[in-house]
């Protein structure tokens, strides 16, 4: 009897959709619950117990300057120019710890208060930590402590650092000239103080016969403004240091600037050689118009220390165009009524008859543009 070879069978292969999951579910040690993946060992609930996205403590401090909003860092005064809310919003942030592993972090922060002085803050933290979403409910009161920062303290006990010291050469600078040299330095001070020089303050002002003397906080905002008359006004400035104490050993100076306007103003009429000019601007550069030929003047400042002024516009007195020829002017004489003929400037395109401002020098008399 022939006998049919035996041949090997494979076991069958379960298709058990329930028992694949069974057999991929790992037990979590911690609680024993099956789970497809896990976290450091443990299931995504348990690993989650082991770790906190973000902490606060429940009362955070901060102080602000109730006199110009500056907050105090450590010993330090920091101003920034935020609403209460979002000051009180990055006290909050700084004093928020979050996990380092976390990523993809976001926080929303709800603000409510009864007392000007006491904050309470419900914020919410989202992220992820190793790929796990996770998210801390928290709550924090944040109290306000008020001082005097020390730019308020010093400015109310009348410090400075510095004194301008507005003149001019040879004569007293007028009030509006004191007026634009005072709106000059508030407007490098504020420049400053936004900049972050919190010691950027004018202390007072004194209105001498002189000119006017101005008390700066910071000696390096004082520097700047004689700096910025010098390139506009064309101002000239000299620094003097005055000790006035020590401090951690060293020497701590006072300075102050003289600050001196030019000579020479718009509307002065001043005498170059021969040549009397009618002063239209002066600072580093003079300019203007020559009287005689009206055309125009352009001399370094410094090259005019022997110029005279011999009269300036207020003087001017009115007159009569008699005739006009095509290089001459015939003029009544305001005081005389003599007809003098003098020769016709380029700026001057009258035709006779009509009234004229006039420059009486010892033996000329000049047109005045209009």
């Amino acid at each position: 009897m022939q006998c049919e070879p035996i041949l090997a069978q494979s076991k069958p292969i379960i298709t058990n959709r329930n028992m694949i999951n069974t057999m991929n579910n790992v037990p979590c040690p911690v609680c024993g619950r099956p789970t497809e993946h896990q976290i450091d060992g443990r299931c995504k609930e348990c690993f989650l117990k082991t770790v906190t996205l973000a902490h606060i403590p429940l009362v955070v401090r901060t102080t602000f300057c109730s006199m110009c909003g500056a907050v105090k860092r450590g010993k330090h005064w920091e101003y920034q120019k935020f609403e209460v809310d979002d000051l009180i919003q990055g006290v909050i942030e700084q004093a928020l710890k979050i996990d380092s592993q976390a990523t993809d972090i976001s926080t929303s922060i709800a603000l409510s208060n009864s007392n000007p002085v006491i904050y309470r803050a419900h914020i919410t933290v989202t992220g992820e930590i190793k790929g796990v979403k996770a998210e801390s409910q928290l709550n924090t009161e944040v109290r306000i402590t008020k001082e005097t920062c020390d730019a308020c303290s010093r400015m109310a006990g009348g410090y400075y650092e510095a004194v301008v010291q507005i003149r001019a050469e040879g004569r007293f600078p007028d009030e509006d000239e004191q007026q634009q040299m005072v709106k000059l330095v508030d407007e490098v001070v504020e420049r400053q103080y936004q900049r972050g020089d919190r010691f950027s303050f004018i202390t007072s002002a004194q209105e001498l016969p002189e000119g006017t003397d101005i008390y700066l906080g910071s000696n390096s905002c004082a520097r700047q403004a004689c700096r910025l008359a010098v390139e506009r006004f064309g101002c000239k400035y000299s620094e003097s240091p005055t000790l006035s104490g020590k401090k951690d050993g060293k020497d701590i100076y006072r300075i102050t600037y003289s600050l001196r306007l030019p000579r020479l103003v718009p509307g002065d009429i001043i005498r170059v050689g021969e040549d009397f000019v009618l002063v239209n601007r002066s600072a580093k550069m003079t300019t203007g118009l020559y009287l005689e030929s009206g055309l125009e003047f352009s001399e370094h400042t410094d090259r005019l220390k022997d110029a005279k002024k011999v009269a300036d516009v207020d003087e001017a007195e009115n007159a009569i165009v008699v005739s006009v020829e095509q290089d001459t002017v015939q003029v009544m004489h305001p005081s005389t009524f003599k007809q003098v003929t003098i020769k016709k400037p380029a700026h001057f395109t009258g035709t006779g008859g009509e009234e004229v401002k006039v420059i009486l020098t010892e033996d000329s008399i000049f047109i005045l543009p209009s």
